[in-house]
Order: structure tokens, then sequence, then C-alpha cells
């Protein structure tokens, strides 16, 4: 390469391996012979030489480093997550390295690029960079699967050879509707989210099938997109009732997650509507602020923590002589009854 200095990545391409087995090559870790005489001709031919960086790096590593790729640690949700993950990690030895994906920074493929080059023993995807369709490219997702053992928690992508770990998201809504329905509310709302992240979809399409198999009218004006935060479920709140007639009107809401939940919440508050009253209100997420709101948020808990622990679990037992079979883990989530919905006022005519 007369104009332009090799990388590790020309390396693995021209050698047909992995990039890992090629930071194994130069590390002296353990390679069969014939991939290892497959790198170090390509080595050769190339005139391929590491970095000072990076051999220092390589030099200095311990092989006992996690990483996990997140959405932002200042949704409590991912935090829950990240905790658990850390515990586990901690517990048996290892650092725990987390990143976080900003899609208006677009920076999910520069964070592939890191974890490439600075190689930790494994890596859990989770939130956007898997959920979001404008987030990451697969072919990026399956060049960091060649690199390194993955677990992703969301979703599962058929075309990624991990283990997966997700929550029965369909299971939750049905929970949720049917608490409802067993109250006597028959007008309900899906609020927050967004159709381009999958998990969304998935919960939507849940809320309209349930509405359906209960006989109960759901036609699209009654879900809302805007987001995941809380300004997202004032503004669902103030949209939906400001185009429906009275008699249309939702006598409960099922918001996407307990920030949304949070700001319809207090949306329905400055309109003059009780909570629960007037409009019941389930959240998701069981988040640590949902039992202090007035009224106590009720609300589903997809264990986040626990599915962090699993993760980090799953794949120090890769690291230590076992392989990664994919599979998935669903978890049920379990429906956590306070009262914002009611359940103390009983069966309620409402229509």
């Amino acid at each position: 390469m007369p104009d332009k200095q090799a990388t590790i990545y020309d390396v693995a391409q021209t050698a047909g391996v992995s990039i890992a087995t090629v930071s194994r090559v130069m590390s002296g870790g353990s390679v069969s012979a014939a991939s290892r005489q497959k790198v170090e001709a390509a080595i050769e031919a190339l005139g391929y030489s590491p970095s000072p960086s990076a051999t220092h790096r390589t030099a200095k590593r311990d092989g006992r480093r996690l990483a996990m790729v997140l959405s932002e640690i200042s949704n409590p949700y991912f935090a829950s997550m990240a905790a658990g993950a850390e515990k586990e990690a901690r517990r048996n030895g290892y650092a725990l390295l987390l990143y976080t994906v900003n899609l208006k920074n677009g920076d999910a493929e520069g964070i592939i690029d890191r974890l490439i080059e600075q190689r930790p023993d494994g890596a859990v995807l989770v939130g956007s960079i898997l959920e979001n369709k404008n987030a990451c490219s697969l072919q990026s997702l399956l060049r960091l699967q060649r690199a390194m053992p993955l677990v992703t928690i969301g979703p599962r992508i058929e075309e990624l050879s991990s283990i997966n770990i997700t929550s029965d998201l369909s299971l939750s809504v049905r929970k949720s509707i049917n608490h409802l329905y067993a109250l006597g509310h028959r007008r309900i709302a899906f609020i927050g989210g967004t159709s381009d992240v999958r998990s969304s979809s998935i919960r939507e399409k849940a809320f309209y099938d349930e509405m359906e198999r209960l006989d109960l009218h759901a036609d699209r004006t009654l879900h809302t997109e805007t987001g995941y935060m809380p300004q997202d479920g004032e503004i669902c709140v103030a949209k939906l009732f400001a185009r429906l007639s009275p008699s249309e009107l939702p006598t409960a809401l099922i918001a996407i997650n307990d920030l949304v939940a949070l700001g319809a919440m207090r949306q329905l508050q400055r309109m003059g509507l009780r909570v629960p009253d007037d409009v019941a209100i389930i959240g998701c997420d069981n988040q640590f602020f949902t039992s202090y709101l007035n009224p106590p948020l009720t609300t589903v808990d997809l264990h986040p923590e626990e599915h962090g622990r699993s993760a980090v679990s799953e794949l120090i037992l890769a690291g230590s002589g076992g392989s990664i079979v994919p599979y998935s883990q669903i978890s049920e989530c379990t429906l956590i009854v306070r009262e914002s919905c009611g359940a103390a006022l009983g069966y309620r005519r409402l229509g």
C-alpha cells in the first residue's frame, strides 16, 4: 500500500479473519496455527505496523474489560440497567466501560470503531444503537460481532449472532389494557413513543390488537406520537384532548414510559382534570419516582437492572471458555398496581 499506511482492518480483510483474531496474534494470544500463519503473512505483505499508542494499549490491557453501549444515561431506565451491569462486572473482577449514543451527533458508527480498536472482552448493546433505524447500519453491527462477543437487550435483530435479552413488550401493553378494562374503562389511549423505534412499534401494534380483541374503539386518533420525555407527555395530552370531542375523550391513558406519564399527569392537572377520578393513567418501567407521585403511578416493571446483570453474566461466561450461542431470553413483565388507575374506587361505568 504505497499511498497510505495499512490498518488492522486491512490486515483482517487480507487474511480473511476477524479483527479480534489479528489483535490476538499481535498480543501473543491463543489462536490456531493456520490463523496465525495467515495473519503474519498479511502483516508482512502489507507492511503493517501498529501505532505506538495501540501497542501501549495492548501491552497494558489486562483482559478484564467489558463495554456497554446505551442511550442517554440520564434516563433512569438506562441508568438502572447500567447499575445492574456494573455491579455484576465488579463482582467478577471486570471493569465496565460505558458509551452513550447521541443520535443528533450521529456517533453510533464512531463508537463501534472505538470498541473494535479498544478490544474489550465483550459488549452489551441496548437502546438506540439497536432500535433506531437511523442510528447504525447492520453492516457495522456485524463488523462489531466479528470482533467480540455481543449481548443485545431489546427486540431481537435476527441477523446478529448474539444472545438477546428482552422483555415481553406486547404483554406489558396487554396487561395495562386489561387492568383498565377490568376497572370499567372503554376509551383508552396510548401516548408517546416514535414509529422509528422498534420497541415502540411493537407496543403500538399490541395496543391496537388488544383493543380489537376486547371489541373496543381504537382508531389512530387514540395514539399520539411525540417522544419519550416528560415534555412529550405534556404535548401528547394537549394534542389529544384538543382534537377530540367530549364524547370521544379517553378515560384512561397508557404511556410509553414513566417519564411520558409524568408529563401527562402534569398537563392533566393544568387542564383541571383529576387523576384517577377523571382520567386514569399507567406508565412503564417502574422508575424510582413513580411511588412518590401524587397519586402514585401504576406502571409496568420491565426489570432493567436484572437485564443488565444477566447480560454481563453471559459475556463473562463466554470469555471464560464458553461461547456465544445465539438465543433469546424473554422476561415476563410485572404490573405494579398503585393509585393512578383508581383501583381503590372499584369498577366504574364510564362507557
